[in-house]
């Protein structure tokens, strides 16, 4: 039958925290500008005031943290936050469910393969990222097999990368040296009935991203049959 298993992740509760915090210092300061601002009112228009509220709780989980109240006639209105709802979604940050059919292994084991999975499928969206893949869905076995190849092949290529880096002492994910091969280009100029591609300078952070993949320095004008 099916398992689930329970798990936290450290990184994304401080993440979540954190982002919630903006959240509350936001929606708190916007309600602060809104009270205020009925104050300074003689007669503050009562529905005027509710829209005006709404719109702010409308953002960034503003319901599920704050409520409101308006003082009679409309002429003062209060805030508080949900105490309540906010210690609940602090006792669940970080917090994921998987689900599992696998009858065998232990928790630690497909906890473990799952974080593998995640990986591979950060290193081939990393790829396609940079190789500018369109998405695409699977309906046969044969694709399915595909996808799973590639993700591991990018996966694969994204850790030769990070060790080639290491060992030049560069301190760079293959993410941010893709993204800085990424901006080198090709012009391409047309002579008579010819054309010409001249590539792009350098950068001293590309040359060393090649050199440490041992890529040599392409040559700086392409002729005609190398266009093609």
């Amino acid at each position: 039958g099916l398992r689930y298993i329970l798990c936290r992740n450290p990184e994304v509760a401080i993440s979540q925290h954190r982002e919630r915090q903006e959240d509350l210092a936001y929606l708190q300061a916007q309600l602060e500008q809104l009270k205020e601002k009925v104050a300074s009112q003689k007669r503050p228009a009562l529905k005027r005031v509710i829209r005006q509220a709404e719109e702010i709780l409308s953002h960034r989980h503003g319901h599920r943290f704050f409520d409101y109240r308006l003082e009679e006639k409309g002429r003062a209105l209060t805030y508080f936050r949900k105490e309540e709802a906010l210690a609940l979604e602090k006792e669940l940050d970080g917090l994921y469910i998987l689900r599992t059919r696998e009858p065998e292994l232990e928790a630690v084991e497909i906890i473990q393969a799952y974080r593998d999975l995640a990986d591979v499928e950060r290193a081939f969206r990393t790829m396609k990222s940079v190789l500018d893949l369109r998405p695409f869905f699977h309906r046969t076995e044969d694709r399915v097999r595909a996808h799973v190849f590639i993700c591991v092949l990018a996966y694969l290529l994204e850790k030769l990368m990070e060790k080639a880096l290491q060992r030049a002492q560069m301190p760079l994910s293959a993410e941010k040296a893709l993204s800085s091969l990424k901006q080198m280009g090709v012009a391409v100029m047309k002579v008579g009935q010819e054309s010409y591609g001249y590539v792009s300078e350098p950068t001293y952070r590309q040359r060393q991203v090649l050199a440490a993949l041992d890529i040599p320095l392409p040559s700086r004008v392409l002729v005609p049959q190398k266009l093609g």
